[in-house]
């Protein structure tokens, strides 16, 4: 038996037990609240075991790996009506091997802000947050529709130093129109400058500004899902823009959340295009396209997903290749967003670079 085969087994068998353990109790939030419950905390986690199977940059083998996606422990929770705050932790790709033989065990504080409230017409956020540059953007990666993120979704975070597409910053946000119209405006870091762009701190802000029309029901969290697997009807119309200096992003997208009789239908469609100019030169002007688009079987908790990716540069050369990826796969949705098991296979393909294909099984755990 090849080493190929005997690796998925041991995954396929270990995640198999993993769901049967964890899916047999009905797990309870880890929350302490005072008397009248207008102080809470709370504790949660996310963990999303993983395999890959990839084939190497010039496709002539295998890269395999089993460790941790994500490995994040959640912190949340409110003072009064109106401030709350939210605290979280990375260590991602926990595990993974690097190109030197060694392991990646990064662990970082990824979100940290807290936010005051006079109702869901405006809200306030200061701290470090997620960027709200597109729905993908800004989906918890704990309610995700395909196995993660597209592939292009976080374009701008190293150029404009942030991490992993967040951003120390404020921004003020809110339901309008009888919750029919979505705003987020912020002021952000962005990139601050250096010695040799005239001193660090001597950038402009970064601002970002959002708007999304609901015509039915609302997402009225700070973070997205990826799909509520037919427990809300959402469409949303969604358009950004985020700028400073030279470099500005605009884009826009769609989400598509539709409940059926046997469980539910949903579809996102991104595109950005972002172009850095003379302020961040390593980010030329491109055109990002996302869509994803799956259907639940509430009966079985399955449900198949697609997800397909593109990036394309203004002036295409050997440089900035055309990239396209194709994913299928499927989801078991064991306990929809709190307990699941994905598989997918996709295909890479860049201009002037071999196609490779890469296989993933991923677990996740989930409380919150």
């Amino acid at each position: 038996m090849s080493s190929r085969r005997m690796a998925w087994r041991v995954v396929v068998v270990a995640a198999g037990l993993l769901v049967g353990i964890f899916s047999s109790p009905a797990l309870a939030q880890w929350q302490v609240a005072n008397a009248d419950g207008t102080q809470t905390l709370k504790l949660g986690v996310l963990l999303q075991p993983q395999a890959e199977l990839i084939d190497t940059a010039d496709a002539e083998d295998t890269s395999q790996n089993l460790f941790l996606r994500r490995a994040r422990i959640l912190l949340g929770g409110t003072y009064s009506e109106r401030w709350s705050f939210f605290l979280e932790t990375d260590s991602p790709n926990l595990g993974k091997g690097r190109s030197d033989g060694t392991k990646t065990n990064d662990f970082f504080i990824q979100d940290v802000f807290v936010t005051y409230s006079t109702g869901d017409a405006f809200k306030i956020d200061a701290g470090m947050m997620l960027m709200p540059l597109s729905h993908n953007h800004e989906t918890s990666a704990a309610a995700l529709l395909p196995v993660d993120y597209g592939p292009f979704t976080f374009l701008a975070s190293d150029p404009t130093t942030s991490k992993v597409g967040r951003d120390y910053g404020i921004e003020a946000r809110g339901y309008v129109f009888d919750k029919h119209l979505e705003y987020r405006v912020g002021a952000f870091q962005g990139f601050r400058g250096s010695d040799a762009t005239g001193g660090a701190g001597s950038e402009p802000f970064r601002m970002t500004a959002r708007a999304v029309w609901y015509p039915f029901e609302a997402e009225t969290g700070y973070f997205y899902t990826g799909t509520s697997h037919g427990a809300k009807k959402i469409l949303a119309l969604g358009a950004t823009y985020d700028v400073q200096s030279d470099y500005s992003t605009i884009a826009a997208d769609l989400f598509y959340d539709q409940p059926l009789a046997g469980g539910a239908l949903t579809f996102q469609a991104d595109w950005a295009r972002l172009d850095g100019e003379d302020f961040l030169t390593s980010l030329p002007e491109q055109d990002t396209w996302l869509i994803e688009a799956a259907y639940y079987c509430k009966k079985h908790r399955l449900g198949p997903f697609v997800q397909l990716a593109s990036r394309s540069f203004a002036l295409e050369d050997a440089s900035h290749p055309e990239e396209e990826r194709m994913q299928g796969g499927l989801a078991w949705w064991v306990s929809a967003h709190k307990i699941n098991l994905k598989a997918a296979w996709t295909r890479l393909t860049k201009d002037g670079a071999p196609d490779r294909d890469q296989a993933l099984l991923q677990m996740q755990v989930f409380w919150y």
